[in-house]
């Protein structure tokens, strides 16, 4: 990081043709604008893995089979649900449901009581009883009835029949005006004085990406407006404020234009780009601001302060900028789609942030004003900040041997102390309990026996025998005996269930197999097709649908879907895989929102430690380039790892569980926080290689950074805090542990990193 004859000159020529490089820049900035307003989120649940992921694939076999499994709940009070009206009322609320785009069919007690009526036909005593004005479902005396109110309990209404719902299953490409027209029916239903709820995975994530973009604009706005402010007052200079809003509004439109070029999404990670540009471009400018006010205050023009300030600082914003890239760029380490395309957008913009700077600083900062009269005030405060920093940095440095000892030895602990964190794998879990989404699922998981939806999709031989329906039904009696820490299965229903019912009725019950499928499918096509793929379909498969508490913990949700795919592994290796395929019969899985979700969590958390330690590694190499030097690099990596795992350690102190806001923590910490070391090795070196001695260097160094680091730091941590206040749970806890990384990392950058330098840099 050595200012050299090269970095000189670099200046010497950018300051001659700075408004023709800020004419150009702009010029830029209004091509990519269009460009970047193509980048839109991505709502799909697919986009959260990898092409190549085992759960994706099994997942989307599932939808090619079946025609998608999105299922969306629309839950409401009716103490009549099992009376004429009632049914009216339900097929009401169906036929809303049906109509709109997205629903590919639905499922509810109205459907079912037609289904009754088309498959059981009437008979005399039925008629001569009147029992015909009582709705089929409800009839207590037909047996096949109930069956069907056995089966479907728990699915279509509660036992007691006191809640019921239309299960919408939607289709693959629904989108969020499929959810938003579900819930406008829910409101409707509460106007009118029902008490109603809208559920299910699909309105889970939709909810949760609504909030992340909600969130995320709140967090650009009062990030920038806070830094903006920072910058006023600490510099007092509105060009630092125009230069900040300028690299940082043109970093983010390149950035973003980029991404669609590269046909790279937002995610539910990447949705705080604005927030972290900001955080990167505001550390550079109030660098640079308080740069030139000490080559203002020395007697210097504005033009040769300008130049002084860009020779000095070009070289740090430089490294500051590329280590950044890396830190970032070790996110395509995880295993994660959207952290790897969050990885690759920030080191764009880690780039666009110097190009930035680089167009925009000479132009703006060469701009004559009239020196302010209070500056010998601000001055003395400034100095008073920076005499306590000293003071501060100096007994860290005296005491560096014992400094460095402890610090490893509270690293240790701290890294033990994360290892033993939880995993929260609920999305659910990820609102707050007061939200309306979480009263819904209360409801539902109360009334209905459990939220989670999931499913196991078995090969199904071409034509179908009562023989292989009876191992079906053995299949589901193991799964329903399945039990992980007193908690079971809330539902397990396929189509041989509904076979058995049907097989009751007097002459649907002498009919081979596929004329009772045939006559089913007649008569609940839905339900059919989204159970059984129709005969002639290669590979023909079926499907057992499940259902369990959304609200689990991680270890026993994690046991009960490895208990699940255990059971459906041991019995299918117990049958003659002959017996019930043609040819290559495809391998059952486990599958569904259910697993998904909870497979997604538990890799992002999983994969934040592999990208931390690539980020280290990255960061390090890079560091050792810029300061010619392994041991400055090691010191410097090194006690950026601390508000990390200090961070983290407090959460598991609390009683809390890592969930996705939490994991994200460890793959940004080196990248948010390595900023302010890069600018405290070079104002070190410099001053060694103007030949002071290695203590005064290192208490020194940090006296000059503390004021920008400060005042960034302030800011930071008011804007990110107002992630705090979210409904979405990961995105409270990220601004919370990010606000509280970037404070210790502060404290860390200012104390025990001079004790560090100090300690492998000897006189």
């Amino acid at each position: 990081m050595k200012k050299d004859v090269s970095t000189n000159g670099f200046v010497a020529r950018l300051l001659p043709a700075r408004w023709l490089l800020f004419t150009l820049a702009i010029a830029a900035g209004l091509v990519a604008w269009p460009l970047s307003s193509r980048l839109t989120l991505d709502r799909r649940l697919e986009s959260m893995f990898r092409p190549d992921d085992p759960n994706l694939v099994a997942y989307q076999e599932l939808k090619a089979a079946f025609g998608g499994n999105a299922v969306a709940m629309v839950v409401y009070r009716d103490v009549d649900a099992f009376s004429s009206d009632g049914f009216q009322r339900n097929d009401d609320i169906g036929d809303r449901i049906q109509s709109l785009t997205g629903v590919a069919g639905i499922l509810s007690p109205a459907v079912l009581n037609r289904a009754i009526q088309t498959l059981r036909p009437v008979n005399a005593a039925t008629l001569a009883s009147g029992a015909s004005e009582t709705p089929a479902l409800a009839s207590e005396d037909d047996e096949f009835a109930q069956r069907f109110d056995e089966i479907f309990a728990g699915y279509t209404h509660t036992a007691d029949h006191q809640y019921v719902s239309v299960v919408a299953m939607l289709s693959p490409d629904h989108d969020a005006a499929t959810i938003q027209g579900l819930r406008t029916i829910v409101d409707e239903l509460r106007g009118s004085g029902d008490s109603a709820v809208l559920v299910g995975e699909p309105v889970l994530l939709h909810d949760g990406f609504s909030l992340i973009e909600r969130d995320s604009a709140r967090l650009a706005i009062w990030t920038i407006a806070l830094l903006s402010i920072v910058l006023l007052v600490s510099l007092r200079d509105l060009r630092f404020v125009a230069l900040a809003a300028l690299v940082i509004g043109w970093s983010v439109l390149v950035t973003r234009a980029v991404a669609v070029v590269l046909s790279i999404q937002l995610s539910i990670v990447s949705s705080i780009l604005t927030a972290i540009v900001t955080v990167i471009a505001v550390a550079s400018v109030l660098h640079l601001g308080v740069r030139y006010r000490v080559a203002r205050r020395r007697g210097a023009t504005g033009m040769e302060s300008t130049r002084v300030t860009l020779q000095t600082l070009a070289m740090p914003i430089f490294w500051t900028c590329a280590t950044d890239s890396a830190g970032f760029a070790a996110l395509l380490y995880s295993r994660i789609r959207p952290v790897q395309d969050f990885g690759v957008m920030i080191a764009i913009a880690s780039a666009a942030v110097l190009v930035a700077i680089l167009v925009f600083a000479p132009a703006i900062m060469s701009i004559a004003v009239e020196r302010s009269s209070s500056s010998s005030s601000r001055s003395r405060h400034g100095t008073r900040i920076r005499r306590r920093c000293i003071e501060l940095a100096s007994w860290f440095v005296i005491h560096r041997k014992l400094v460095a000892i402890a610090s490893m030895v509270m690293l240790s602990i701290l890294v033990v102390q994360v290892s033993k964190l939880e995993t929260e794998t609920s999305f659910l879990n990820n609102f707050r309990e007061s939200s309306e989404i979480a009263h819904a699922y209360d409801l539902v998981e109360r009334e209905f026996g459990g939220a989670g939806v999931w499913d196991v999709v078995l090969p199904a031989p071409a034509s179908i025998s009562q023989a292989d329906f009876d191992e079906i039904r053995q299949l589901q009696d193991k799964l329903r005996a399945i039990e992980v820490d007193g908690i079971r299965l809330t539902k397990v229903l396929s189509i041989a269930d509904v076979e058995g019912a049907i097989a009751q009725l007097p002459l649907l019950g002498f009919a081979p197999v596929e004329a009772r499928l045939t006559g089913m499918r007649l008569a609940m096509p839905v339900l059919s097709d989204a159970l059984l793929t129709p005969a002639g379909t290669a590979p023909r498969q079926l499907r057992i649908m499940l259902r369990s508490n959304e609200q689990l913990p991680a270890e026993t949700k994690s046991r009960l879907i490895e208990q699940v795919r255990s059971v459906v592994d041991e019995h299918f290796e117990s049958l003659d895989a002959g017996a019930t395929q043609d040819a290559s019969p495809p391998k059952a899985s486990v599958t569904g929102y259910y697993v998904l979700i909870a497979s997604w969590i538990r890799q992002l958390v999983d994969d934040q430690w592999r990208c931390l330690a690539a980020s280290g590694i990255l960061v390090w190499l890079l560091l050792a380039i810029a300061c010619r030097s392994f041991r400055l690099a090691t010191a410097a990596v090194v006690p950026n790892l601390v508000p990390v795992f200090l961070v983290l350690a407090v959460v598991g102190l609390l009683g809390d569980k890592i969930n996705m806001g939490a994991a994200m923590i460890a793959a940004v910490s080196i990248g948010l926080s390595i900023d302010s070391s890069v600018h405290y090795l070079a104002g070190y070196q410099r001053r060694r290689w103007r030949g002071h001695d290695a203590f005064s260097s290192a208490v020194h160094a940090a006296g000059a950074i503390s004021m920008p680091v400060i005042a960034a730091t302030l800011a930071l941590v008011l804007g990110f805090s107002v992630l705090g206040t979210s409904e979405f749970v990961p995105t409270a806890t990220f601004g919370i542990l990010i606000a509280a990384t970037l404070s210790v990392g502060t404290l860390v950058n200012l104390t025990l990193l001079p004790a560090m330098v100090r300690l492998v840099d000897h006189d």
